[in-house]
């Protein structure tokens, strides 16, 4: 072979010999080197060609960042206007040939909005948020056909392909590694909506599925989805930016035919970042004390009335319970403590180490300040939670495992008068059904401490409004003293005239199938303390069917008002139909609940689970029946439990107060009393 002459341009060398082949090579090796010379022009020419596409959505995202100013102002026809303007700016995006990207970020943005209007009363129905098909993969392409009667044409080849040990893919010295230098720029960029989350119904939490997602095209780095979003500015969210020299070793490996240097491409994305290892929770807060409701002192910030309010409005959005950012649930206070793939984001009286304030200040941290696509915090209102961290992260209602709806549903009882609450309370019971029965509208009867909503006729439901009434004035002096209301508020009745619609209750608001033989039950959802109650059938040939209805009428009752104040659902239960059984004596449902409990017993396997509610429900609310009916038949015992807890006292020191022992140790002791099987210890 003849001695070959040899130049640098560039990254690559450009190979001088007299055979074609090697001229083609050579040839190949000069174009590499000319793209990866010449990549910066190739952005700015990505760059113009989106600059329009960024100028509209900067206005969609103007419009939806003051429709959030307008309704923090409680200004809110105003920003419904500016909603449905974003909204029908976004719908003409969708209809471009080439959709902009970040569309869909602003979606959510939008439907997250809406929500929030919706919370503060507004008829959200006649806006419609639009939706966007989830992006197909781009197809990589492929060579073209040689021509006829000749050689090849050297191309770069498109397709991934692995990359030897001296780091040479398809002709490109690029030594870039997915494993070590893409994954984590991925995940601290983009970790937080994308790969813990599916924000815009985009997530690439392994290789695999980023590579499936479309927003990578192999070998064409400017061609990108991924590249584009950053290119446009619209990617990452919060403040963080794609430094030059991370996006062109970004673009440099998607050039390079986007190659997976790893053993599995199911490996999670954030595995791989922290060089394989399995994520632990770190931080001091990794462990921290059991948390139970205790008394606030004097200015001590209250978790009920001013944290939680904040949390569900700026947080929930992003960390609820089915697809949570960064696997962070802020549903209680328990799973907020728990944390996510960053660890704790609270240290409990150390409020500026702890990752939460970090965040919201934006100081400090890697990735995006937080709220994620809202204004920052209030400095005041980032005070207040500091104040809280630093105060012991005081929980003042209900228990950990309670969700921040009901713990802030009890903030705001403390606050408001018993008309103020009614009027919440009761506008509140009329959405609720509009989730179970979505396609029918209720009628509604209002008594001094009741609403009554159901779906018979008006003449009925005046009966049962009046039949509710008289039954919360015999519960009252069982609960409270003097000219106390029931339950500050008032509970809410549902009244059901089919057995389907009382199921859809339960899937549609308990998110449960409803238990088989199940007719009534009580809770708490947000801002409701209700009662629900299948009516009887017309053709019920039983002629105490209605001594039976008004019987379980006094028992969801009472189960409501002590639900209300925070009590564990086995003893609102035990309660109520200690209760019933007292005022409502003659009823033949009595009996049956009597004579059930040893048959019921014989079903719980052990004081621990029946306190947790472990169990068949019909079996652990006849059980509840006869345990509670055994502590609390006699005497003023209820009434005492539930004026500590209006005071505000935790219900396990109220219980141990009043019944002078635990939960636990108590129904172990009755249980065996009924000379049946010991109750399995726990």
């Amino acid at each position: 072979m003849k001695k070959q002459q040899q130049e640098i341009i560039g990254h690559g060398w450009l190979v001088f010999a007299p055979e074609p082949s090697l001229r083609l090579f050579g040839l190949c090796l000069v174009c590499a080197a000319t793209m990866l010379a010449l990549w910066p022009f190739g952005v700015a020419a990505v760059e113009q060609a989106t600059a329009s596409n960024a100028s509209s959505l900067k206005e969609i995202k103007k419009s939806i960042d003051t429709a959030q100013e307008l309704l923090a102002e409680g200004k809110l026809s105003k920003a419904v206007t500016l909603l449905e303007e974003a909204t029908k700016a976004i719908e003409e995006a969708a209809q471009l040939e080439r959709v902009p990207s970040g569309l869909r970020g602003l979606i959510q943005r939008c439907k997250i909005l809406k929500e929030e209007l919706e919370i503060e009363g507004i008829d959200g129905s006649t806006i419609t948020i639009p939706s966007l098909p989830v992006p197909a993969p781009k197809a990589v392409a492929k060579p073209a056909p040689a021509p006829a009667g000749g050689a090849p044409v050297a191309r770069l080849p498109l397709k991934p392909n692995p990359v030897g040990a001296a780091g040479i893919s398809a002709g490109i010295s690029t030594g870039i590694s997915f494993t070590g230098q893409v994954a984590p720029l991925l995940a601290r960029q983009c970790g937080g909506c994308h790969i813990a989350g599916k924000k815009g119904d985009f997530q690439m939490a392994s290789y695999e599925m980023l590579m499936r997602s479309g927003m990578v095209q192999p070998g064409v780095g400017n061609a990108s989805r991924l590249v584009e979003v950053i290119l446009s500015g619209d990617m990452p969210r919060g403040g963080g930016k794609v430094s030059p020299a991370d996006l062109g070793m970004l673009m440099r490996w998607i050039d390079a035919g986007a190659v997976f240097d790893g053993g599995n491409r199911a490996t999670p994305l954030e595995a791989l970042a922290k060089g394989g290892a399995l994520l632990q929770p770190a931080g001091p807060a990794a462990v921290i004390k059991p948390i139970s409701a205790v008394a606030l002192a004097p200015g001590d910030v209250s978790f009920a009335a001013d944290i939680v309010p904040i949390f569900l409005k700026h947080c929930a959005g992003c960390h609820d319970a089915d697809d949570a950012d960064a696997g962070l649930q802020m549903v209680s206070l328990e799973s907020i403590m728990k944390g996510g793939q960053n660890g704790p984001p609270i240290v409990p009286g150390k409020a500026l180490e702890s990752l939460l304030v970090k965040k919201l200040k934006g100081m400090n941290i890697e990735g995006q300040r937080m709220p994620l696509e809202k204004p920052p915090l209030p400095l005041d209102v980032i005070a207040q939670i500091e104040k809280w961290i630093n105060q012991g992260i005081k929980l003042d209602a209900l228990t950990p495992q309670a969700s921040l709806e009901s713990v802030a549903a009890v903030g705001v009882a403390k606050k408001l008068s018993h008309a103020e609450l009614a009027t919440i309370r009761f506008n509140a019971g009329k959405k609720l059904w509009k989730s179970a029965i979505p396609d029918e509208d209720p009628l509604v009867q209002q008594r001094d401490t009741v609403s009554v909503i159901g779906n018979v006729t008006a003449s009925r439901l005046a009966e049962l409004a009046d039949a509710a009434a008289a039954s919360s004035s015999q519960v009252r002096p069982e609960l409270v003293e003097g000219d106390q209301p029931l339950l500050k508020g008032g509970v809410v009745i549902f009244v059901f005239l089919k057995g389907y619609d009382y199921s859809g209750f339960w899937q549609n608001v308990l998110f449960k199938e409803r238990p088989k033989g199940m007719a009534g039950n009580a809770g708490v959802v947000g801002d409701v303390a209700y009662a629900a109650l299948l009516l009887p059938s017309a053709d019920n040939e039983n002629a105490n069917a209605e001594d039976d209805f008004k019987l379980q009428l006094v028992e969801q009752i009472t189960a409501a008002a002590l639900q209300g104040r925070g009590a564990p659902q086995w003893f609102a239960t035990g309660a109520g139909r200690t209760v019933a059984m007292k005022t409502v004596a003659r009823a033949p449902l009595v009996k049956v609940w009597r004579s059930d409990v040893p048959e019921s017993l014989q079903r719980i396997g052990s004081a621990a689970e029946f306190l947790k509610g472990h169990g068949e429900p019909a079996a652990l609310a006849t059980v509840s029946g006869g345990f509670v009916s055994s502590i609390a038949a006699s005497g003023n015992r209820l009434r005492l439990l539930t004026k500590q807890l209006d005071a505000g006292v935790a219900f396990e020191k109220a219980f141990n107060d009043v019944f002078r022992a635990t939960p636990q140790a108590l129904f172990e002791a009755w249980a065996a009393k009924q000379g049946l099987r010991p109750v399995r210890r726990s």
